[in-house]
């Protein structure tokens, strides 16, 4: 028998990839998720919309679709061109991603043994694009020549021969070339071909918990020591209109052309596209080899209805149980949980049955104002049935990862929900995420599927000594500052990015990071405010030109380009303020985006301990946007102005804005303090 710290042992996700709608990789999805982007639209035309539409059978063609995303190379894995189309096309994404998977965690190649990794991927079995293809070729396609010589005798042999070759022709191919690519099991296996993996290799079907269901099967194999390392996920990739069928004749379906999960009027769900495959290892592996950690999963609970409402209806008992279970078996207090991603897929009784269920484990409200977001990435992406839950594990995973509370779109809370008697509210808008450094940053994930089967996954933020990966900055704009002995060679140095500024592969913060690195400092300087490539572009140039005819030894312009052929001469002293500067959500913007500031919140956090959910510190200063009412406001306004708390903000304020500042290198000569700010600059100085 399993020990008990061996069955809940931690399991570190060290790597990821994922395409989903407007997502052609990880970074995207994650910077789509912060920018509030509504990926959902209409199918291409190959999706045949209209003759759907016209005979009734869905009222909607819209839904979340990858489009021009769905790319694969055969050459890049040695497979035959020739082999791929009429096969299953989410076999073939499925190797891409778990590839990059392999890739992202530094585990990719044949240097690296792989006897014991394996693969479980969540995957539905209803109809596909290949088995479509292969029913057209040997059933429909034959039953459809019958009819035509019952119905026009005189038709020759010949004439029928010449009819059937052109309905074959207008269907991708059915022969032993991509015989393989029809066996839903072999995605899996082919992926263990291609990449080496010795391990299990499966695919499960639980409808929208697969991809959970298969994370947790994976957590398995490892705390068994069956296996060290897992990949594991969930496909949605083609998305045939037959599906969309289904969920029309169960009304599921939304007739308004977006997803909005809790919002008040909303209508059903929408159909999704996309796939995503998590790396996974121990935890105490994973740290003594140096890996790095997006994000730790410290259990996964399931249930299912029993008899429950209705074999497709859901249950607040059956949902509850799993979420219960998940707790119980990690030992994780649920009052410690500051985010939960829902199934949330915006039909109003599963909405509603989500809400109570977690209302029964988090309890009721205890302050205020609600103390743990609530959000569903289905919002921006729609519903990905067997990847619902790895889209939803993977949002979770980088919010963790970047300390921040990720925005859900969401029109108007729903009154009927009642979320404002639950810990709970609709989180609208990318936040700082604020913990004491007793608790860590924890999250619940949740994926409920049709049959009664319903998953709840708990993580938590790697561990501060783990090794990190690559942070994707979330800032609106950056800073670009450029130095040389002359003003030629600074116009030399501008020339230089001008090429980057087009590159779209380079993100705006990796430009500017990398200006960062190589500049000297010397005495002719160059700086500019950039929000995007555009801007960039155009910055560059007016600062070329500028350079090049402006002979002043100091200059700007009106869009913010400034010019200096020389440092600033004389010395710096700082002035903290006193009580009166604070304000609601005050350094919010830095929190973000500067450790160096978010750790002052922290600890300020942390010194009252979190017996007052929602009525902490933070809790009062950072109030979450929709459930500021003008009347909240005012009230909030005021217990931020009483003594207490009013000089408790100024000065934290002011030591996260010296150390952010120290951060930078800007170090002053004298400090100064206002006020109550004389303690603050007594304490920086």
């Amino acid at each position: 028998m399993k020990s008990k710290s061996e069955s809940s042992e931690p399991i570190a996700i060290i790597g990821m990839a994922c395409v989903f709608p407007e997502a052609p990789d990880l970074k995207t999805f994650w910077q789509n998720i912060i920018q509030c982007v509504d990926a959902v639209g209409e199918p291409q035309a190959a999706w045949e919309a209209e003759r759907y539409l016209e005979s009734g059978r869905i009222n909607t063609p819209y839904g979340g679709y990858l489009k021009d995303l769905f790319r694969f190379d055969p050459r890049e894995f040695g497979i035959m061109p020739n082999s791929v189309d009429g096969g299953e096309p989410d076999q073939f994404l499925a190797l891409r991603v778990a590839r990059d998977a392999l890739l992202d965690a530094g585990y990719l190649g044949d240097e690296h043994d792989h006897t014991d990794t394996g693969i479980i991927l969540g995957h539905s079995t209803y109809l596909h694009r290949g088995q479509g293809n292969h029913v057209q070729h040997h059933i429909v396609l034959d039953q459809t020549m019958e009819i035509l010589a019952a119905v026009s005798p005189s038709l020759s042999d010949d004439k029928l021969a010449q009819i059937r070759k052109l309905l074959t022709d207008k269907l991708p191919q059915s022969n032993a070339d991509i015989a393989a690519g029809l066996v839903p099991n072999v995605m899996t296996g082919r992926i263990a071909n291609r990449l080496n993996l010795r391990g299990p290799n499966y695919i499960l079907d639980a409808a929208c918990s697969s991809s959970l269901l298969a994370v947790g099967a994976a957590m398995d194999e490892l705390r068994n020591h069956r296996s060290n390392l897992m990949l594991a996920g969930g496909v949605n990739a083609s998305l045939p209109a037959e599906v969309s069928v289904i969920f029309t004749q169960l009304g599921a379906l939304s007739e308004r052309g977006k997803v909005r999960p809790f919002s008040k009027g909303s209508d059903g769900t929408l159909l999704g596209e996309g796939l995503g495959t998590v790396v996974l290892k121990r935890l105490s592996d994973a740290e003594a080899d140096g890996d790095k950690i997006y994000a730790v999963i410290r259990g996964i609970g399931q249930a299912s209805d029993g008899r429950g409402h209705g074999l497709l209806a859901p249950s607040v008992e059956g949902e509850a149980l799993a979420i219960q279970r998940a707790y119980k078996d990690s030992g994780v207090d649920p009052s410690t949980i500051g985010l939960i991603e829902a199934h949330g897929t915006g039909i109003p009784l599963g909405d509603q049955t989500e809400v109570s269920a977690l209302g029964s484990v988090l309890g009721e409200r205890k302050g205020p104002l609600g103390s743990v977001a609530l959000g569903s990435v289905k919002s921006m992406i729609s519903h990905c049935i067997p990847a619902a839950g790895i889209a939803g594990l993977i949002k979770t995973s980088l919010a963790l990862h970047h300390k921040v509370l990720p925005p859900t779109l969401c029109d108007e809370v729903n009154p009927d929900l009642a979320i404002e008697k639950t810990p709970l509210y609709v989180n609208t808008a990318l936040r700082p995420w604020f913990t004491s450094k007793e608790n860590p940053r924890r999250a619940g994930v949740n994926s409920f599927g049709f049959g009664g089967i319903n998953t709840h996954a708990i993580l938590e933020e790697a561990p501060s000594q783990a090794n990190k990966p690559l942070y994707y900055s979330t800032r609106p704009a950056e800073l670009f500052a450029l130095s040389a002995a002359s003003k030629d060679a600074l116009a030399d140095k501008v020339r230089q990015l001008q090429p980057l500024a087009d590159a779209q592969n380079y993100t705006i913060a990796e430009i500017a990071a990398e200006v960062c690195r190589q500049d000297t400092a010397e005495a002719q300087r160059i700086a500019f405010v950039v929000k995007d490539h555009a801007d960039l572009t155009k910055k560059l140039a007016q600062a070329l030109k500028k350079l090049e005819t402006d002979k002043k030894g100091r200059w700007s312009t009106r869009n913010g380009v400034v010019f200096s052929d020389q440092p600033l001469s004389g010395k710096l002293a700082f002035i903290f303020p006193g009580e009166g500067s604070q304000y609601l959500s005050m350094l919010e913007e830095l929190s973000l985006n500067f450790p160096e500031v978010r750790g002052w919140f922290d600890f300020w956090r942390g010194l009252y301990g979190d017996d007052q959910q929602g009525s902490s510190r933070t809790d009062l200063v950072f109030p979450p946007e929709i459930e500021l009412t003008p009347e909240i406001k005012k009230a909030l306004e005021l217990r931020l102005h009483d003594m207490d708390i009013g000089s408790e903000a100024v000065f934290v304020g002011s030591q996260a804005m010296n150390g952010l500042l120290k951060a930078f290198g800007v170090e002053p000569d004298a400090m100064l303090g206002h006020s109550t700010g004389e303690s603050s600059a007594l304490v920086a100085s």
